[in-house]
This record gives C-alpha cells, structure tokens and sequence, in this order.
C-alpha cells in the first residue's frame, strides 16, 4: 500500500489582511507602502504572505521577521513565519514559532494543528497527537486534526483509534477524500476488504484523479483475487500519473498471474526506470518466461 500522509500545512488558511486575501494588493503596492512607512507591520506581513505563496521562504521569511520586530505581539506572522519554517523542513525553528502562538493565544486551535505536524513528521508521535487533541477540544469541527490524529494512531499500531478519528473526520467533512481514502488503508490492514474498496471508490469519486487511491484499491483487489479488476485500477492510476512506479511494479504482478509475460516485463522495467525497487527475482524469472 502507499504510505498514508497527514493532511499538511497547506490545508490550514493563511492569515492575512482583508486586502491581500481579496488579492486587492500587489507586490509592487506593498513595496511602495513599505517605503512611505518603514513601519507598517501589516504591508510587511502581507508582502511576506505573498512571497510564501510564491515559494520564496528567504523574503518571506525576513519580512515576517520585520512584522514581528515591529510588532512583537503579533500571532499571525509568528504562525505564518511558522510555516515557512516547516515548509523549509526546519524543524526546530518552526516550533519555536507554533509554541510562541500558543503563547500568546492558547485558544489559536490552528497553531496546535501545525505545531502536532511539525511534531509528526519529525516521527514524535505521542507529542503530535497530544497537539491534536489539543486542537480538536479548541474545535470540536476540526475534521482535518481527526484526520491527522487518526494518521498518528495508524503510525503507533492502533487502527481501532485510527478508523474511529478518519470516521469522526469523515462525520464533519464528507467530502474529504483522504479522509475516505486513509481510511481505507487501515480497513485493508485490518482485513476488511469490502469496507477498504468502498473507501477507495468514495475517495475516487470525490477525486477523480485520485491516482494513489486508484493504486491502492488495485492491491486490495489483488488481495480479493480479482486480477482483471486489478489491472483496470493499475492501469488507470498510470494513465493520471505516469510516473507512479508502484502501480507499473503491480500491474506487472498482475500481468504475471494473467499469464502475459512481455508486458511484465515492460512494467518491470518501467518501474526500475523510475526508481522502484523491483525484486530482481521476480524480474528475472519474468524475463525467463518471455524468453521461452
């Protein structure tokens, strides 16, 4: 199965001023109120706001740094130069930022949010779901920190816990297909087959190009036995994204029990092309059999 990943920072709203999230200001216009007044925190902020959006961390971040300099109060460009931290994989400062948030506002459920994914992908599990938790009892409808506490229950081994926070995630928002497509997963851990394909199935149907969830449910129908189903799934998850080497690797398994050996053989080699792990016995005794 693909690796499940916690819905990330980018799901959680900037902060900004009214102006700059009606996309009323430009960078040119936030260059020139900086230079009438060196001290306007909030064009800093905003200036900063649009180069994280842009991907360029270093402006971001030094405006961020400027906003807070002149206004050391300020929780929206702590939370925000949080992000650009994160999304820098620099841990350590991204935390200090989340925890200045929690500071100044212990009631900001999404600086807990991001604080507990920072604490994830850093593999410190206990802390990211006690962060979640955090922020699910400052807002009970915050159906993405159910989503990522159930990702970290999956992580530790509890798929009881797991199913029931994507459960609750999918209660508050039906229309979340990770939440459906998570889910799944852990329902094909379990053994349930029938429960991961509807899973599966939701998560395509409110994303079509859902290309992960169309791999996924191929290896669950593999598990059923049902290779033609299978390769239709694998198939598809190639034709959204040609370079998902695990669905070639599969496809080729499939191909196997179908008893067509070249086309295999072309998924092996596929596969290896864009860096998948083949088992170079099982490849070796595919080309075995196209050399017959």
């Amino acid at each position: 199965m693909n690796p499940i990943v916690p819905l990330s920072l980018l799901s959680v709203i900037f902060l900004a001023s009214s102006a700059c999230a009606e996309g009323a200001l430009k960078l040119e216009d936030l260059d020139r109120a900086i230079a009438v007044n060196a001290n306007s925190a909030d064009a800093y902020y905003d200036r900063g706001i649009l180069f994280l959006k842009q991907g360029d961390f270093t402006r971001a971040l030094a405006d961020f740094t400027q906003t807070i300099k002149i206004n050391p109060q300020d929780t929206a460009a702590y939370y925000a130069r949080g992000n650009a931290y994160a999304r820098q994989n620099n841990f350590p400062l991204a935390l200090a930022d989340y925890n200045k948030v929690v500071e100044l506002d212990p009631k900001d459920a999404a600086a807990f949010f991001n604080r507990g994914l920072t604490f994830n992908r850093q593999g410190d599990l206990d802390r990211a779901i006690s962060d979640y938790t955090q922020a699910i009892q400052i807002n009970p409808q915050y159906a993405e920190s159910y989503h990522n506490r159930g990702l970290a229950w999956d992580q530790k081994g509890d798929l009881k816990q797991a199913v029931a926070d994507l459960t609750k995630s999918i209660e508050l928002s039906p229309k979340l297909a990770q939440s459906y497509y998570n889910r799944g997963i852990c329902y094909d851990k379990q053994g349930k087959f029938i429960d991961a394909i509807n899973d599966l199935s939701q998560a395509i149907k409110l994303n079509p190009d859902y290309a992960e969830a169309y791999t996924n449910r191929g290896e669950v129908y593999v598990e059923m036995d049902d290779p033609d189903q299978a390769r239709f799934d694998f198939t598809v998850a190639i034709e959204l994204d040609p370079k998902i080497a695990q669905a070639y690797n599969n496809r080729a398994i499939v191909y196997v029990q179908l008893k067509q050996y070249t086309k295999a053989l072309q998924d092996l080699q596929k596969a290896k092309e864009l860096g998948y792990a083949v088992d170079p016995e099982f490849m070796a005794a595919v080309k075995k059999e196209v050399d017959r």
